[in-house]
């Protein structure tokens, strides 16, 4: 009695393994499966829509654009600049992972290994930087998605376009890509990536139909139409002064 009773207290204990097992694969692991990248970002991925739903009242529209650009191949998100969240607000609508490019001198210091994970592409705004073009053409030319802030900071006032820097133009008409504009509005309205994700808000991020561009076309014009277009959806006004670039 007592051999059987212990080899059934065994078998028991087997069954909960092999079903721990079998949820952790069936629930956990194919939960991360759908985030932008190894375990680590998903998991980052996942607690941050929750967090951005709950905190700041995240919409996403448009998601059909968004998914109609992704599925003709490599993609160039290109958005105004309202927050230092934006870029966790777009991703946030998508478990394709979107290598932003961002300015070396907002990376600040200590935060190297979070740049890496999510494979931040760093830019230098002070001289021309050819290594942020050429890993920007290599994630394009292998299919992947580059994200740009095309004016080049955080835009000041709230609720205008400043002008368009002819990069993404570059990138448009060298590589073919596909071009997403993105509208990004009602962001917290305040300083620094901690408070920006802390800040309570009514964010709303807007996929805009996707566009190419031919290469005859120059950098300039397609920067021109994308601030057009953005600023069509937004009704925003426009700023032809630039900012400067070194805050």
């Amino acid at each position: 009695m007592l051999a059987a009773n212990t080899f059934m207290i065994w078998l028991i204990l087997a069954g909960c393994y092999v079903l721990l097992v079998a949820l952790w694969w069936l629930v956990v692991v194919l939960w991360l499966q759908r985030g932008p990248g190894g375990a680590s970002l998903s998991l980052i991925w996942h607690v941050s829509r929750w967090w951005l739903r709950w905190r700041q009242r995240l919409e996403h529209e448009g998601l059909e654009h968004l998914a109609e650009a992704l599925d003709r191949g490599p993609v160039i998100v290109v958005a105004n600049h309202t927050s230092a969240v934006d870029p966790v607000l777009v991703q946030a609508a998508t478990g394709s992972l979107i290598r932003w490019m961002m300015a070396r001198d907002m990376m600040g210091t200590g935060m190297s290994d979070v740049w890496a994970l999510m494979q931040v592409i760093p830019v230098s705004r002070s001289d021309t930087d050819p290594g942020s073009l050429r890993q920007s053409l290599r994630t394009l030319r292998s299919g992947g998605c580059v994200g740009i802030f095309p004016e080049g900071r955080i835009t000041r006032p709230p609720g205008t376009l400043r002008p368009f820097h002819d990069g993404v133009g570059l990138l448009a008409t060298r590589t073919g890509a596909t071009v997403l504009p993105v509208w990004i509005s009602g962001t917290p309205d305040v300083d620094g990536v901690g408070r920006s994700l802390m800040g309570r808000s009514r964010s709303r991020v807007v996929f805009l139909e996707p566009v190419t561009y031919e290469r005859s076309q120059t950098a300039s014009d397609v920067a021109t139409d994308l601030r057009s277009r953005l600023a069509a959806a937004s009704g925003w006004p426009l700023l032809d002064e630039i900012m400067p670039l070194i805050v």
